[in-house]
């Protein structure tokens, strides 16, 4: 009976049986500068993130710490939405980002391409 329900694991895991998201905590920094320092931005976030083959996403949300340099500072939130996809050596990843303000939120979008050398 024991080596009935093993062999039954084994071969859900050998047809991609899906693992559940992996959650994690990212702390970041980002600061700008123009003619010097202008502020910086500390995001406190949680996420989450998982993939299955070549495929993989992200998410995370949380408190966004705002220090413009000479100013008070702000609590806004942040979040960001990604994902990347495998092709050979390569992966090809993109991210959406928003932040809110005082009048309509900021929202920033990047997308690259990683070589694995």
């Amino acid at each position: 009976m024991k080596s009935i329900v093993i062999a039954g694991l084994l071969l859900g895991a050998a047809h991609g049986a899906h693992a559940a998201p992996a959650s994690f905590i990212n702390v970041e920094a980002n600061q700008s500068y123009q003619d010097g320092l202008t502020g910086t931005v500390t995001d406190i976030h949680y996420g989450l993130e998982g993939g299955e083959g070549p495929y993989s996403w992200y998410g995370q949300f949380g408190p966004s710490l705002t220090n413009p340099q000479g100013d008070d500072g702000e609590l806004r939130f942040s979040g960001k939405l990604g994902g990347a996809v495998d092709v050979g050596p390569a992966s090809i990843y993109g991210e959406v980002s928003g932040t809110t303000t005082s009048g309509d939120p900021a929202i920033g979008v990047k997308a690259g391409l990683k070589y694995a050398l």
